[in-house]
């Protein structure tokens, strides 16, 4: 029962995590949502709490900061994997082990829905593509 209302809580901060996103949110917004999220999942105490949301908007802050200055796609994933690299090694101090546990079971569940949703989105473009007609080049 208690996986089940937790798996409810996941689904329904995911939706509206998703439809916050289309507005364009601070690092504060993206630090603050994220925490919420934590704390809720994670049952962190309020000290917890304080150290994670320093940590999340130092890390939203720096993504930011490296996004305005128009990376390509592959240097911008680059940066957040470096970010979240530094991220993770501050949430094993900040949480117990229990807890990271937990934290990375949750995190992988959301890269693999991510990936998902990545795939979805790819195959919606190929079908729109392929209804399209094609033209024929010849190469001179």
């Amino acid at each position: 029962m208690k996986k089940l209302f937790f798996l409810i809580i996941i689904v329904t901060a995911t939706i509206v995590s998703q439809a916050q996103d289309k507005a364009k949110k601070t690092p504060e917004d993206k630090a603050r949502n994220k925490t919420t999220e934590m704390v809720t999942s994670l049952k962190l105490t309020k000290e917890q709490e304080k150290m994670l949301y320093s940590t999340n908007l130092k890390a939203y802050q720096s993504i930011a900061a490296y996004e305005a200055k128009k990376p390509s796609k592959k240097l911008k994933k680059k940066q957040k994997d470096v970010v979240q690299k530094l991220r993770n090694d501050e949430f094993k101090k900040i949480l117990t082990p229990a807890q990271y546990k937990e934290y990375q079971r949750l995190d992988d569940e959301e890269d693999k829905k991510k990936d998902a949703e990545k795939k979805a989105e790819k195959q919606e473009k190929k079908k729109s593509g392929d209804s399209k007609p094609k033209e024929n080049k010849k190469k001179k």
